[in-house]
């Protein structure tokens, strides 16, 4: 009689431990995530020469789609133009981007590493103001890609990160040339 009991017992026993596991990794695994982030930026390529490090910031929303992670990022950058260029003249880049992308994340736990890839919209806008005549601006919408890699710390829901991308934006080089790499962010930031 005893034994006829104890199946039961056991079997409920280890559904409720299960369900009490399932639940908490889907609590870990949030619907919607927001992001900011910022750092410096450094340009490469034909602009390394232009524009000394720059600064930028983002924000980004990362949905997780039934195991699929897709991250919408907006970022924006500013560069100012190079020292031995501004003794005739002064100048600044500015680029507002827009990356729909995922988001990877290599190890689970609270500690995870994570890769990055998208694709998206950059507009580059160029001012220069020499020292004398007018001033100059120039505006351009290049697609592009930007990929990278990153990690996260998880305090609870709260989760601190670092990570650098590249972003390729196209140009006459094409995409896939290493000299049409515009700029290189590195971001700190948080997740809620």
């Amino acid at each position: 009689m005893r034994t006829s009991f104890a199946l039961p017992i056991a079997l409920s026993s280890t559904l409720l431990t299960q369900a009490g596991t399932l639940r908490a990794q889907m609590a870990e695994q949030h619907l919607v995530r927001i992001g900011f982030a910022g750092g410096v930026v450094v340009p490469t390529a034909d602009a390394r020469n232009a524009f000394k490090n720059g600064v930028q910031g983002q924000g980004f929303l990362l949905f997780n789609l039934g195991g699929f992670p897709l991250r919408l990022n907006l970022g924006y950058q500013h560069f100012d133009l190079a020292q031995a260029l501004q003794a005739s003249q002064s100048g600044s880049s500015n680029i507002l981007g827009g990356v729909a992308g995922t988001q990877i994340d290599l190890l689970h736990g609270p500690v995870r590493p994570y890769v990055l890839a998208g694709i998206g919209g950059f507009n580059v806008m160029n001012s220069l103001t020499p020292t004398s005549g007018p001033s100059t601006s120039t505006s351009q919408f290049n697609f592009g890609l930007d990929g990278g890699a990153g990690l996260a710390i998880s305090i609870g829901r709260l989760s601190a990160f670092v990570e650098g991308r590249v972003q390729n934006v196209y140009t006459q080089h094409g995409m896939t040339d290493m000299k049409s790499i515009q700029s290189v962010p590195v971001s700190f930031g948080v997740l809620f």
